[in-house]
This record gives structure tokens, C-alpha cells and sequence, in this order.
């Protein structure tokens, strides 16, 4: 009779562990808290990288771009909403469901375009982050202007649009 017992594997990462699962890239073998689960099968945690890699591909001016044009975008659009979203009284929530998601998505369009229809691992955070800084700078222009209070910051049709339009151009900027 002859001997046709499989070999025991043991991860890469940790020695001590049997395993019987290989990564489906490159065929190392890993245990399962090693392994991470994609729609293809386990791969290793190198092979992600290796392919999350390719998907991002934003140069080093790019964040500063897109956080530069996220702000200025924040303003000119900052000013409108806190002029005239709250012309409409109670429908002005109602509108901010509209204007908000549509404002995000603008937003998240030109930021792209900017930057060469390039992806950064954390690009829609800083287009976020930036937008808001922008939104916050439009209202104090107001203030200083006189055309706005102070109270003007924490209106809930304004939260509800700024809220929306963050939502719509993170999800774009995925």
C-alpha cells in the first residue's frame, strides 16, 4: 500500500499553526486569522495590499488639490445656503433633502476632475473635512459681514443639507 497522507502546512505568519488553507494568489498557506475573505476566496494579507495598491493611485499633490478645491467649494456654496435656505421657512428642511445630496454629488464631481480622476485611500475624507472647513468659513464671512448671526451656524435645514451633501460625496469618492 502505498502512503498518500497530505503533508501538514503551517502558516506563514505564525509557525505554530497548522493550517489547511492557502492564500488563492499566490498559494502561501495561512490560518484563518491571517486570511482575509474576498468575493474570489482568502488571499493573504500581502496580496490585498498588492491589489488595494493598484486601485489607489493619487499622486502627492493631490490631496492638496482636492482639499484646496473641497474648500473653496465649501464657500460658494456655504454662502447660498446660509442666505437663502432659510427663505422657505418649515419647507426649508424638505429643500435641504434635495440641495444637499445634489451639493455632494457637484462637489464630488469637480474634486474628481480635479485631480485627474485619480483615487486617494483617504481622498473622500480630506474632500470632506475640507468642504466642511469651507461651509464653517462661509458662515463667518456672514458674520463679519453682518448678514447672518451667529445662531445662524446650528440652523437644522443647514446641518440637514451639510449633512447630506458629506454623505453624497463620500459615498462618490469611494
Amino acid at each position: 500500500m502505498s502512503d498518500d497522507s497530505v503533508p501538514t502546512l503551517y502558516c506563514v505568519n505564525h509557525p505554530d499553526r497548522e493550517t489547511a488553507l492557502r492564500c488563492n494568489r499566490c498559494e502561501k498557506p495561512i490560518c484563518y486569522q491571517c486570511a482575509v475573505r474576498t468575493p474570489v476566496g482568502y488571499r493573504c494579507r500581502e496580496c490585498v495590499r498588492q491589489q488595494q495598491a493598484v486601485y489607489f493611485n493619487d499622486r502627492p499633490a493631490d490631496p492638496v488639490i482636492a482639499a484646496g478645491v473641497a474648500a473653496a467649494l465649501g464657500v460658494a456654496f456655504g454662502v447660498p445656503i446660509y442666505l437663502f435656505l432659510g427663505i422657505f421657512g418649515f419647507f426649508s428642511l424638505f429643500i435641504a433633502l434635495f440641495i444637499g445630496p445634489t451639493i455632494g454629488g457637484l462637489v464630488a464631481e469637480v474634486v474628481r476632475r480635479s485631480v485627474g480622476r485619480r483615487r486617494g485611500r483617504y481622498q473622500k475624507y480630506i474632500v470632506a473635512g475640507s468642504w466642511i472647513v469651507g461651509l464653517v468659513a462661509a458662515w463667518g464671512l456672514l458674520v463679519v459681514l453682518g448678514l447672518r448671526g451667529p445662531a445662524a451656524l446650528l440652523r437644522l435645514d443647514v446641518l440637514l443639507a451639510a449633512a447630506l451633501a458629506v454623505s453624497a460625496m463620500t459615498a462618490r469618492l469611494w
